[in-house]
């Protein structure tokens, strides 16, 4: 217990251990010795002189109030020659003095005051600095602030919220039948709760018994306290008053109850599904062409989905998708066309049937091709274990040669296939070593004898795009 008293000690700036001001019969005293000569009769007001008499400056500790919970302070500085600044009020020591805290200020921060008195060389440099006027900073703030207040007050007056002993909220007065929600409270949480008519929490409001200020929170993440002095002291018990002013301070906020937070995540929903989809990989009703395995096209608006929807940031998955199936991502293409007779229709392809498929993306045509691959053994035992027993894909073609094409998977940067004309199947290349791939790779294409050996030898890093393209041209003219 010492050790814990002797740390709180040395972490308080107590006057012991600093130096000693005091103020006895208009004389400033700095560890007993003068400094400055100082007539503080009229309240607020201090006129501060050399030893010798000679005017230095007059000080006026101002203030003005925006609310019960914000106010502003701030020292007024006149010269001798009647120059005004202003500078803000800060507590620079502990004392119950404020004529010792104007001191400490004063000579601390902007040594006007030194242990020699007061010095009249830093004291024209002080009143030759142009400063922002704070009184004028101030009275905007506390204009705005009351204008505000008197919004929410006739926010407030416009539902007329009663609240009942039972906690029922009602619109229209103590005789209204609209019921807008209802106020509870925890005692053990010292907590208030205010739910609307879906029972959704719209604000907490967290006191204590010894405290008048009340902290606040809303459904929209929004924070704010209040203070009505011994009105908002929690007494252990539901306060039927205590809730009315806090019902009344989420009107003025702008909070109806009633069923306005549903409607409020609905929309909120809806704008992060709409942010989620503009950021993803996915096409969502965007001008295309599908083309099956037998040539036929539909033209329409065409939807492929590659990933799923990442709706909150908070959140490793999403509770939204239009697939929502194990391993189906980039394996299907739907597309919503008019047939023959001028008719609205809607056809699903998958992967596995060589479908090819072109659609606008951000004003550019990106063209896929459905496919199995080989080269990767544990990516196909992967979707087995997860019932995806088709290991066929949509795959962006990012550059074709003579019916040879590199493809990209989508979402996947470093994941490529080969293509050649000759083959049914394409070719995975991914994270795996160098080696293990142009082993498989160099096997794959054995009927390409000079190219494979080439490969076999690791002549090309398979992770480069470019080398890829020149596996393609070498393949061409085998």
């Amino acid at each position: 217990m010492k050790k814990i008293i002797l740390l709180l000690l040395i972490g308080l700036p107590l006057l012991s251990h600093g130096q000693k001001i005091k103020v006895k019969k208009g004389v400033v005293t700095f560890d007993g010795k003068a400094v400055a000569k100082l007539d503080d009769d009229v309240r607020n007001f201090y006129k501060f002189s050399t030893l010798e008499g000679k005017k230095a400056f007059d000080v006026e500790f101002k203030g003005m109030s925006a609310s019960n919970l914000e106010g502003f302070q701030w020292l007024e500085l006149t010269s001798a020659e009647g120059k005004k600044t202003e500078i803000p009020y800060e507590v620079l020591m502990t004392s119950f003095s404020v004529t010792k805290l104007i001191i400490k200020l004063l000579s601390a921060k902007y040594e006007l005051i030194t242990s020699d008195g007061i010095d009249m060389a830093k004291v024209d440099e002080f009143f030759a600095v142009e400063r922002e006027k704070l009184s004028d900073k101030y009275a905007t703030a506390v204009v705005s602030a009351k204008t505000d207040e008197a919004e929410r007050q006739k926010t407030v007056g416009k539902y007329n919220a009663f609240v009942k002993d039972d906690g029922t909220i009602l619109f229209g007065g103590s005789r209204g039948t609209k019921i807008a929600g209802r106020a509870t409270y925890s005692a053990k949480e010292n907590t208030y709760y205010v739910v609307d008519l879906d029972r959704i929490t719209v604000g907490t409001a967290k006191g204590c018994s010894t405290c008048t200020t009340v902290e606040a929170k809303t459904y929209t993440d929004e924070e704010f306290k209040f203070d009505y002095g011994s009105r908002t002291m929690m007494s252990g018990r539901f306060d039927r008053s205590l809730a009315q002013i806090f019902v009344e301070e989420l009107l003025g906020r702008g909070y109806q109850l009633q069923n306005e937070a549903k409607a409020y995540k609905d929309k909120l929903r809806k704008e992060r599904i709409k942010l989620a989809k503009e950021n993803s990989i996915n096409l969502y009703g965007v001008d295309g062409v599908v083309t099956d395995k037998d040539g036929k096209t539909y033209k329409g608006t065409v939807y492929a989905i590659f990933e799923k929807l990442q709706i909150d940031p908070s959140q490793q998955q999403s509770d939204f998708a239009e697939m929502n199936s194990i391993d189906k991502f980039g394996k299907f293409v739907s597309v919503k066309y008019k047939n023959e007779k001028n008719r609205e229709r809607t056809k699903k392809f998958s992967a596995k049937d060589k479908v090819k498929f072109c659609a606008m993306d951000d004003g550019a045509e990106k063209c896929f091709m459905g496919m199995k691959t080989k080269g990767n053994a544990l990516k196909k035992l992967s979707n087995a274990s997860n019932l995806g027993f088709d290991n066929s894909y949509f795959y962006e073609i990012i550059y074709e040669n003579k019916g040879h094409m590199v493809l990209s998977k989508p979402g996947e940067e470093d994941t490529y296939v080969l293509k050649f004309s000759d083959k049914k199947e394409g070719f995975m290349i991914d994270e795996r070593k160098n080696d293990k791939i142009s082993s498989k790779l160099a096997k794959y294409i054995s009927n390409c004898k000079s190219l494979s050996e080439d490969i076999k030898n690791q002549e090309f890093d398979l992770s480069n795009l470019d080398n890829l393209k020149q596996i393609l041209e070498e393949y061409c003219k085998s």
